[in-house]
């Protein structure tokens, strides 16, 4: 006998989508819309995430200050079925928050940054000089290819 999926059976699946590259969208403190955010890294123990914001537009205050411009991430609308046009991930703020806002039922999954896009996002959060080496090395250890990557500042 085949054991039907209920709802139950699956609310793990959600935390499963919590990882590096997952795009979410939903409400967000002391933000009056929607808006996209991008897991960067989880912590080990799975109670933290390392997220930046997407924004349609570079804010003209990041357009002046040449650091935190060369921590924006373009993202081609083209490469992403959930923007409707091309967008940046900012970097230079970093955005630390509990794993648990990530599974509300007011956000939702909308997709995963491609490899390339995916590799850029923790080099331009480490260049941006807003993390310590602590939480580079809790949020920003990654796999790649097949060879572990512990960042060290």
């Amino acid at each position: 006998m085949v054991k039907k999926n209920t709802f139950s059976n699956l609310a793990g699946l959600r935390d499963i989508s919590i990882a590096p590259g997952a795009v979410f969208l939903g409400p967000w403190a002391d933000i009056d819309h929607e808006k996209f955010l991008v897991v960067a890294g989880v912590s080990d123990d799975r109670i933290l995430v390392c997220s930046v914001m997407i924004n349609s537009e570079i804010n003209p205050y990041i357009q002046k200050r040449p650091r935190m411009l060369s921590c924006q991430v373009l993202l081609k609308s083209a490469d992403y079925n959930f923007l409707s046009h091309d967008s940046y991930a900012n970097c230079a703020q970093p955005i630390r928050a509990k794993f648990e806002i990530f599974t509300k039922d007011d956000r939702k999954y909308c997709g995963i940054l491609n490899e390339a896009d995916l590799n850029i996002v923790p080099q331009r959060i480490i260049s941006s000089c807003n993390s310590t080496a602590d939480e580079i090395n809790t949020f920003l250890r990654m796999i790649q290819g097949h060879q572990f990557i512990n960042y060290n500042v």
